[in-house]
């Protein structure tokens, strides 16, 4: 009977999982196209909206006062904050949330490359349990074309001092390296897991900083018991 309850969860789990993760891969390389487009905003002086791209200069007559320039930029640095977690992202690894199934969100912060970080929070189920199948699921396809991989144990302590803990594989192919890390957070029967993705990170590139960047601005902000 313990077999069989052991068997029964795993193949739930796995297939819970594959239902997440497909929908997961189609937010994240849909998603960033439509959250780049800078003419997307208008902007409204004394009752009047005209359309506006971010970062240009616009010129607004005023009867009183003649022309007054005017100029919006985003901060190159945002914030999240759902009250679950908290992170900064830049401008360029926008944010995009997605209800993936009952219990289940995702937060995507993907450049329009596809790197980055995509986070999914859980209730009702300790995200504990899926990160094997997660690892698995993201590297296979780069290990079955001839990348060789390293897998460790990884640690994160988040910025209000939360421990994550997960694991982290280096795939290797003629001198260059990706790194995938799935780590995650967990409290009773919830918690959130996390996957970031750099490529060649060897070198100078902005997943990699990116990143970094993320892990230390990350703080976990639910009442965990």
């Amino acid at each position: 009977m313990g077999l069989f309850t052991s068997f029964s969860k795993r193949f739930f789990l796995k297939g819970f999982f594959l239902k997440c993760l497909s929908s997961a891969v189609f937010v994240c390389f849909s998603v960033t196209v439509f959250s780049q487009v800078p003419e997307n905003h208008t902007i409204t002086i004394n009752g009047e909206t005209f359309e506006y791209t971010l970062g240009t200069p616009f010129n607004y007559e005023s009867k009183k006062k003649g022309t007054i320039n005017i100029k919006v930029d985003q901060k190159p640095m945002q914030t999240y904050n759902d009250g679950i977690i908290q992170f900064q992202y830049g401008i360029n690894f926008p944010v995009s949330e997605t209800l993936l199934d009952e219990g289940v969100k995702q937060i995507s912060s993907i450049s329009s490359s596809g790197l980055g970080v995509f986070i999914q929070e859980y209730e009702g189920i300790d995200p504990s349990l899926m990160l094997d199948l997660m690892l698995n699921e993201v590297t296979k396809e780069s290990v079955e074309y001839g990348y060789s991989q390293t897998v460790t144990p990884v640690e994160i302590i988040s910025k209000n001092g939360k421990k994550l803990t997960g694991k982290k594989a280096i795939l290797e192919y003629q001198g260059m390296t990706d790194e995938w890390t799935v780590v995650t957070y967990s409290w009773k029967d919830a918690g959130v897991l996390i996957v970031s993705m750099a490529t060649d990170v060897n070198n100078t590139n902005k997943s990699s900083d990116y990143i970094n960047s993320f892990f230390n601005s990350l703080e976990i902000l639910a009442e965990t018991p």
